[in-house]
C-alpha cells in the first residue's frame, strides 16, 4: 500500500529437501508471476548469465524507481554460484534513472495523485519539508486518508 521501489532477487534452488542447495530450478516462477491475492500484477525480470545479473538488476532498479513499485529479478542456482568474466560499465555509459520526486514544500502535493501517460505517482522521501501525509487502507483518495467511495479507483 505504499507503493515504494523494491527488488527482490530470488536465486531459485531445487527443494524443499535437504542436501541440494546447489540444484538448478526454476521452481519458483509461478508464485513469482500469480503469487498475489486480487489483480495485483508485478514486473517480473529474469537474468540469463552471470554477467547479465548485473544489467538485469540495474534495470529492476530503474523500472522500481521510475514506477514506484515492486520489481521480482529471478535467478537460479547455476548462475547464483557460478561466475563470468566482464567488464563493469562505467555509470555514465548507462541509462539514466529518473524518479519522480516530489518538491519540497509544494502545495498541490497529493500522497496517491498519479502520472496520467505512467500511473507512477511522485515520491516523497521520508523527511522532506512539508510533504508527510499517512497511510493506511488500500485504497485511497489522491489526499491520502481511506476512502470507500466506489468510484475511487
Amino acid at each position: 500500500m505504499t507503493e515504494l521501489p523494491l527488488v527482490v532477487v530470488d536465486v531459485q534452488r531445487g527443494g524443499p529437501s535437504t542436501g541440494l542447495p546447489t540444484k538448478t530450478e526454476q521452481s519458483d516462477l509461478d508464485q513469482a508471476l500469480y503469487g498475489r491475492n486480487g489483480e495485483a500484477p508485478l514486473v517480473v525480470v529474469a537474468a540469463s548469465s552471470s554477467a547479465n545479473c548485473f544489467y538485469w538488476a540495474f534495470n529492476a532498479a530503474k523500472i522500481a524507481l521510475e514506477h514506484m513499485t515492486p520489481v521480482i529479478l529471478l535467478t537460479d542456482g547455476y548462475l547464483g554460484n557460478g561466475s563470468q568474466l566482464f567488464r563493469i560499465p562505467s555509470m555514465k555509459d548507462m541509462p539514466e534513472i529518473k524518479p519522480r520526486l516530489a518538491k519540497e514544500n509544494d502545495p498541490n502535493y497529493r500522497p496517491f495523485r498519479r502520472d496520467p501517460e505512467t500511473y507512477a505517482r511522485e515520491w516523497a522521501l521520508p523527511g522532506m519539508e512539508g510533504l508527510s501525509h499517512r497511510v493506511g487502507g488500500l485504497e485511497k483518495c489522491p489526499d491520502g486518508p481511506l476512502s470507500t467511495d466506489p468510484e475511487n479507483s
